[in-house]
């Protein structure tokens, strides 16, 4: 687990608040979970995810799924835009374009997981 010098996982459970966030321009993200840290057999990533402004995130390999826990706006997923508010599930199926492409209230704070 990429979670930094002193921060360890316990056979069940993590402390995530020493966890630095990756600060970017259009917001912050800290990763919380990596499935190599279980020796997991497929990939699975877990983030908390803060955007203060729209990103384009692009494509990945991987499905992605964002659960937005407060904030408005809208995503793009392949061509179709999506509107979101607090407590929506956005799913995003591998190879799929997607962004955050607006943002109405904010900052949007969501989870953010990816997997195989």
């Amino acid at each position: 687990m990429k979670t930094g010098e002193g921060i360890r996982m316990s056979e069940f459970s993590l402390n995530t608040t020493k966890i630095p966030a990756q600060e970017m321009d259009w917001g912050s993200l800290k990763s919380l979970f990596d499935g190599e840290a279980i020796d997991a057999t497929g990939g699975f990533n877990l983030g908390y995810i803060v955007y203060n402004k729209p990103h384009y995130s692009g494509v990945h390999d991987d499905h992605e799924i964002i659960y937005i826990i407060e904030g408005r706006g809208s995503a793009l997923i392949g061509n179709q835009e999506v509107e979101f508010g607090d407590n929506f599930l956005l799913v995003i199926p591998a190879g799929t374009e997607h962004s955050i492409a607006q943002i109405t209230a904010g900052p949007v704070k969501a989870i953010l997981a990816h997997f195989t």
